[in-house]
C-alpha cells in the first residue's frame, strides 16, 4: 500500500504533512489495572488510549533497539518524494 500524504495547515499558517503508512490490526489482552493507567495517561494528555499504547510500543522500540529503528526511520525518509534533501537523523538527541 503507498503511503497517503495529508496536509493540515495550522492557524498560524504553517504546512504539516503526514504521511500514512500502511498498518496491521493487531488484538492485544491488557490487564484491567494497565489499562487504567493507560486511560489516565491519556486523558491527562488529552490523548486517545490507542495514540497513547502506540506512543510507548513506539517509544520501547526506540530504547531496545535504537539501530533498527534509526534504519526504518531513514528508509521512510528516503521514500518520500521529496527526499532528494541530505539530512542526517539522529533519534538518540
Amino acid at each position: 500500500m503507498k503511503e497517503e500524504s495529508k496536509i493540515l495547515i495550522t492557524p498560524e499558517g504553517h504546512e504539516l504533512n503526514f504521511n500514512e503508512s500502511e498498518s496491521v490490526e493487531v488484538n492485544l489482552n491488557i490487564s484491567k489495572d494497565t489499562m487504567n493507567l493507560l486511560k489516565e495517561v491519556a486523558k491527562k494528555r488529552d490523548l486517545s488510549v490507542k495514540s497513547i499504547i502506540k506512543f510507548f510500543i513506539s517509544k520501547g522500540l526506540r530504547d531496545i533497539e535504537p539501530e533498527l529503528t534509526k534504519k526504518l526511520a531513514l528508509k521512510r525518509f528516503e521514500s518520500r518524494k521529496d527526499s532528494n534533501i541530505d539530512v542526517k537523523v539522529d533519534l538518540a538527541a
